[in-house]
């Protein structure tokens, strides 16, 4: 996945880096601002999110239900004019999203240029989680031959079911620990128009064309690589690690696809 592809499937990538929490990220956002609108992000918006918390009961304490919590997480999101790229602040992360991925050389030098103009404004201290996420979108040209897109372990029961049975959607996922971090690789076959994951959604980008007008019979792979640790704030560290979950996923994704659908995107 570090090569340009002719026909590549991949239709969203996120980068994200969870660091010490900024409470008074609200005073920086001038500054933030001026220099994404220098870098090419002029197109600005505050985008609340909602988070349903569920207390922890304290060691000692008698078990009890508790009680979730709303909790709301300001986001603000600094997108380019076309809507294809944007970084996302939060108080504890800072994210790349794409629409237009085209090799990972260029969205990691993008993703570091943002995280450079965070750190110098805000002055970072540490960070505990670093991850990169994939969603790829498998579509052949009958609704027949997904099976000669994807290996075996990839369609779930699907492959062995009679041609009589129309499969509306088939779900699998495997999770790795890796010498790089965890890897979770999901392939979902479903019946329709492409969407996301509940879990992941683009804010405020604009989906390419020609994965916006999939219909039919199709496949998601959903690739997702993270490490988990505190660690003090270094770029060149941190530029290490996301290079290995890249790779990571990259060996999972080729495993999963065939030759046939190789040859459709090269």
């Amino acid at each position: 996945m570090g090569e340009k592809l002719t026909n590549a499937p991949v239709y969203f990538t996120i980068a994200q880096v969870r660091h010490n929490p900024i409470l008074s990220i609200q005073d920086y956002l001038a500054d933030i601002q001026e220099c994404m609108r220098r870098e090419g992000y002029p197109d600005y918006k505050r985008v609340p999110n909602v988070q349903i918390v569920l207390p922890q009961v304290a060691s000692g304490e008698t078990s009890q239900v508790s009680t979730p919590v709303a909790q709301q997480i300001e986001r603000y999101l600094f997108s380019t004019l076309d809507g294809t790229r944007g970084f996302i602040v939060e108080p504890g992360a800072f994210s790349l999203q794409t629409t237009q991925y085209e090799t990972y050389e260029a969205f990691s030098e993008e993703f570091f240029k943002g995280l450079r103009i965070i750190h110098e404004v805000v002055k970072l201290d540490y960070t505990e989680r670093v991850g990169i996420r994939y969603l790829d979108a498998v579509v052949p040209p009958t609704e027949k031959a997904i099976a000669e897109y994807l290996v075996p372990g990839a369609l779930g029961i699907s492959s062995v079911l009679p041609d009589s049975v129309q499969v509306t959607q088939s779900f699998s996922e495997t999770d790795i620990l890796t010498t790089a971090g965890t890897l979770i690789a999901r392939a979902i076959i479903r019946n329709g128009p492409l969407g996301f994951p509940i879990d992941l959604q683009p804010l405020g980008l604009n989906v390419a064309e020609r994965f916006s007008k999939i219909q039919g019979v199709h496949a998601i792979l959903d690739t997702d690589a993270f490490h988990l640790g505190r660690e003090k704030f270094d770029a060149g560290a941190l530029q290490s690690r996301l290079q290995a979950l890249h790779d990571v996923i990259g060996t999972a994704f080729w495993a999963t696809v065939t030759d046939r659908a190789k040859e459709a995107w090269c």
